[in-house]
């Protein structure tokens, strides 16, 4: 697929006692979501169209351009659960997340990101558009890795399958990002 995916708003609309939220994997084992509101578009970008930067954090592959600008790419199993995405990997599936920013970031890559730069999260597989209930959203329980933990907004029990709801604006201000 070349053609990137806009996110889509109006379903709300039609149900307006739900929220749409994006659904991908995590890795192999972990379904999540995203709240629509947090994403800005979902892309497919080549492998070959990243650059690879020094000094940062494992979990950040490097840079791109998107609509002639920078766009930071961040591989987000590494970063919340320590499991890398495949280096053979011909193309990733990028959510391109939008932040609002309630006072001036220094220091990580959303700071650059709010004046020149986009900020996408690489996953493995995307899912689709689902709607939520958000009082369907419970408090997470249960034991979970410790860099998961300040960026999840809560669990959602969906056809016996226990899908994490992340928060965009956590990760974004994520310790790891910060840049060197």
């Amino acid at each position: 697929m070349n053609a990137s995916v806009l996110a889509h708003r109006s379903s709300l609309l039609n149900e307006p006692s739900k929220a749409a939220c994006l659904s991908f994997q995590l890795n192999e084992q972990t379904p999540a979501l995203f709240s629509m509101h947090q994403v800005q578009e979902v892309i497919v970008l080549p492998a070959n169209h990243i650059t690879p930067m020094p000094n940062m954090a494992p979990c950040v592959l490097g840079l791109s351009t998107r609509r002639s600008r920078v766009m930071w790419l961040v591989d987000l199993a590494h970063m919340l659960l320590s499991t890398p995405l495949p280096q053979n990997i011909r193309s990733y599936s990028v959510v391109i997340i939008r932040v609002e920013q309630t006072q001036p970031q220094q220091n990580t890559l959303m700071a650059t990101a709010h004046s020149h730069a986009l900020l996408g999260l690489i996953v493995p597989t995307m899912t689709g558009v689902i709607h939520v209930s958000p009082d369907s959203i419970q408090t997470p329980k249960g034991h979970f890795a410790s860099s998961l933990a300040p960026c999840l907004r809560g669990c959602l029990l969906q056809q016996d399958e226990l899908l994490l709801v992340l928060d965009a604006a956590a990760i974004a201000r994520s310790p790891i990002l910060q840049t060197h």
